[in-house]
């Protein structure tokens, strides 16, 4: 197993969000929520104007919205709609802003821009802070969800491979939220000696994974996982992929299930990990209902070369 260090890491970091600049021609995919970081976008069209920028608003479940005339309302359990919506951008590089987007969202259109061959790059601002709770506990420190919606595929990537417990390992990406944890391990069901918990390392901020492993102390003592802990940059989805690819080498021929429960930058790794390795990996994912005001204030943009990552790690695999 190769250091970190040793690995390529397709990620341009930007300390301050205003000096990103895309690419002329391109096209700048994003949306708006209640997080003032999602907002990052809505200063840019007035300096890049030969950059389209399209505003995606999530409506019904299994659809989008957007402001590209043809293309108002896009389904995301079918490819077709999806391609014709990406070819409709033209042909200049895509830049899939994930900050203020849902997994059911921006994760279908991640998978048709790279089997098309589009270029891509994932951009996502972080936080400077999240939402602490009012009342905290072990299960509980910040206060970042509504509810749990229940396990149920992202679009685009359903899993017809149910298989018995001992023929699969179980890898939660873990954030905060101890209750996702047990939530997805009552439903997964996965051997204890093949749970293989992340955490984000180093974090947003210094007493972040101390904050993770305390707020998941409870399922990780039930299930005696904390021999079995790994850890990825939190914010970068490349050092995930590669933890998973260690996992899968000690684990030949099962199939890797993960939870997205953590960083969108993790959760964006699981899915190119997903895409480099589809008949071997399972998404599971608890379609939680975010809070409003859950983070404060932007820390920095992070660009991912997505298409220039993957692509290579595709050839290899195949």
């Amino acid at each position: 197993m190769k250091p970190i260090g040793e690995r390529p890491l397709f990620t341009r970091d930007y300390a301050d969000p205003a000096r990103f600049e895309p690419a002329p021609g391109s096209s700048y995919i994003y949306g708006v929520t209640s997080e003032p970081r999602s907002e990052f976008a809505l200063s840019l069209p007035r300096r890049f104007g030969s950059v389209r920028f399209v505003e995606v608003r999530e409506g019904e479940p299994g659809t989008f919205e957007t402001n590209v005339v043809g293309h108002e309302r896009v389904p995301t359990r079918r490819r077709v709609p999806l391609e014709k919506f990406v070819g409709a951008l033209g042909d200049g590089m895509v830049y899939l802003d994930i900050t203020g987007l849902g997994h059911a969202t921006w994760a279908p259109i991640v998978r048709v821009c790279i089997e098309i061959g589009r270029p891509l790059r994932v951009i996502y601002l972080e936080p400077d802070t999240y939402s602490e709770s009012p009342a905290p506990d072990a299960g509980q420190i910040f206060d970042l969800s509504e509810r749990i919606d229940g396990i149920a595929p992202i679009p685009l990537f359903a899993s017809l491979d149910d298989r018995v417990e001992d023929e699969f390992c179980f890898v939660p990406l873990l954030g905060f939220e101890g209750v996702r944890l047990s939530h997805m391990l009552n439903e997964v069901q996965p051997l204890a000696k093949k749970v293989y918990p992340v955490i984000g390392v180093p974090g947003f901020r210094p007493h972040y994974p101390l904050d993770a492993y305390l707020g998941n102390a409870t399922p990780l003592e039930k299930y005696k996982a904390a021999r079995n802990l790994r850890f990825a940059r939190s914010n970068c989805p490349f050092s995930l992929f590669y933890a998973l690819e260690d996992i899968r080498e000690r684990h030949p021929g099962q199939q890797i299930k993960v939870g997205l429960i953590g960083t969108k930058p993790h959760a964006l790794g699981a899915i190119l990990f997903a895409l480099a390795h589809a008949d071997e990996v399972e998404i599971v994912y608890d379609n939680v209902k975010r809070k409003v005001g859950r983070t404060a204030g932007t820390a920095r943009c992070l660009v991912y070369g997505v298409s220039d990552f993957l692509q290579p790690v595709r050839k290899a695999a195949a």
